[in-house]
């Protein structure tokens, strides 16, 4: 049987497929597919290890145990990961620069109704964040060398815009 995966994304437009390499490198497509992200109507971008790469189909009710994603625009984006931690069970964190956060916060739209609060290091550029998807898509975790800040996810994280 063939194999479609093993890593699927929803696109910025909200559609699910496979990635793989057929019209471009990998690399230049996670950093085409998060340069649309625009704050205003396209604004997530997630990529995840598919539980079946030999189904032609992919949905996102499909998602593994681990993915990365992003949120807000090109220019100004917040990217979390759920990986696995240390006890060997999975938590999702918020991907930091490794420069001290400091006490300022920003909101980064994440819908057209909602907005999370990260702090300065905490924002990418979709160069920027091309570069941390690639090295998750074949190893299902952030590289080494930025922070991970654990989401409490017992308190509702996003706010109104």
């Amino acid at each position: 049987m063939p194999m479609y995966g093993p890593y699927a994304q929803t696109s910025p437009s909200g559609l699910t497929s496979w990635i793989d390499d057929r019209r471009r490198p990998i690399p230049d497509h996670l950093r085409m597919m998060l340069g649309h992200l625009d704050g205003e109507e396209a604004f997530t971008y997630v990529i995840w290890r598919a539980p079946n790469p030999e189904s032609i189909l992919v949905r996102r009710s499909d998602i593994g145990e681990t993915f990365i994603q992003a949120a807000g625009s090109a220019d100004g984006m917040t990217i979390e990961v759920r990986q696995f931690g240390d006890d060997g069970k999975t938590h999702l964190y918020t991907v930091g620069k490794p420069q001290p956060a400091g006490g300022s916060t920003v909101l980064l739209p994440i819908s057209a109704e909602r907005s999370v609060r990260v702090f300065e290091n905490e924002i990418f550029t979709g160069d920027e964040a091309a570069e941390i998807f690639a090295a998750f898509q074949g190893t299902d975790r952030v590289p080494d060398g930025f922070t991970l800040r654990e989401l409490d996810l017992s308190t509702d994280q996003p706010v109104k815009r």
